[in-house]
């Protein structure tokens, strides 16, 4: 185990629920970081994806950071600024 692991571990013990906020907040994060990527790989500032997709740039700012609640509707327009497809699945 790492040293962050067992951290959470002994933390787990006096805070019930923590392992379950922290796998919310690093799905969280994951779908950020695929957001940045996809904007950079397409050579895209936040404010020129904000203008494909006809919101402010503030807006995918706060995508980006993780917070705010992004729509499947507002995935598919980023998707097709950049020339991409959007594909949900679970696992």
């Amino acid at each position: 185990m790492t040293e962050t692991e067992n951290l959470i571990k002994d933390l787990s013990k006096t805070h019930p629920g923590l392992k379950e906020k922290i796998a919310v907040h690093d799905e969280q994060f994951n779908y950020a970081m695929a957001i940045i990527d996809l904007r950079k790989e397409s050579g895209l500032t936040q404010q020129q994806l904000a203008d494909k997709i006809g919101v402010p740039q503030p807006t995918v700012a706060r995508w980006e950071a993780g917070n705010g609640n992004i729509t499947i509707k507002n995935l598919e327009k980023i998707g097709r600024a950049v020339h991409k497809r959007l594909v949900i699945s679970f696992e």
